[in-house]
């Protein structure tokens, strides 16, 4: 049997199943991504409009138990917790949100709540936040921002920041930056000394890899807001 262009019948159905199957398979992938894409945030993720507010009294800690704030930080942030096995087992957390917060505002609160409690929160990647003694915080693998110093949030959420020096060495910026420093080995110098690190790290040869005698680089691992404020004195500096 054909239809009236003369091409059987039997062959437009097996185009038309064939066609049907592929489209099947391209749509379940799509159906995939869309349950596996959820969205997850950090600390230093930029306002988005329509984002989700937690109204005031929302997080209300009283002598609350670690589990039960990372258990927290687990939900708004979407992230899997992974814990540093150092980490004490006897702290107690006091807090409550008195204005509405969005779920990075009160990610930017957890991260200084546990910080005055000497506990540092790592983001790794996009799934998942570390949580491990802050003096080891320098040993984690954080996230490395590029934001200008305003955009940082003034917040005890653990980063690294890479800064190239204009003016001013690294051998002479580190030791000025240091008494700003909330966490230990924080600031590495690289360069602006003869080709050697202002902060004694074996990198000799790294400055002139990457064109840097004259000057050099700093290499900032603290908290945001602490980050803050070295640039700021840093402006100061590279001003002179």
């Amino acid at each position: 049997m054909r239809n009236h262009k003369g091409v059987p019948v039997a062959v437009l159905l097996l185009v038309l199943f064939v066609t049907a199957g592929c489209n099947k398979q391209r749509a379940e992938p799509k159906s995939a991504l869309r349950t596996a894409g959820v969205r997850t945030f950090s600390s230093f993720d930029a306002p988005a409009p329509g984002e989700k507010v937690l109204p005031a009294q929302t997080i209300k800690f009283e002598q609350a138990d670690l589990a039960k704030v990372l258990n927290l930080y687990a939900e708004i942030s979407g992230r899997s917790i992974i814990l540093a096995g150092n980490l004490p087992n006897n702290l107690k957390v006091t807090f409550s949100n008195q204005t509405p917060m969005t779920a990075v505002e009160a990610l930017q609160a957890l991260d200084t709540v546990l910080a005055a409690q000497d506990i540092a929160m790592v983001f790794l990647g996009t799934q998942y936040v570390k949580a491990v003694p802050a003096n080891t915080a320098c040993m984690e693998p954080a996230p490395v921002m590029d934001l200008r110093p305003e955009q940082l949030p003034d917040s005890s959420s653990f980063l690294i920041y890479i800064v190239k020096l204009k003016k001013a060495t690294a051998s002479d910026a580190a030791p000025a930056l240091q008494p700003f420093a909330k966490l230990p080995n924080s600031i590495i110098g690289i360069g602006g000394s003869g080709g050697r690190p202002a902060s004694g790290v074996s990198l000799q040869n790294l400055p002139s890899i990457i064109g840097l005698k004259d000057h050099g680089v700093l290499i900032l691992r603290d908290y945001s807001s602490t980050v803050r404020r070295m640039l700021q004195v840093l402006e100061k500096l590279e001003q002179q």
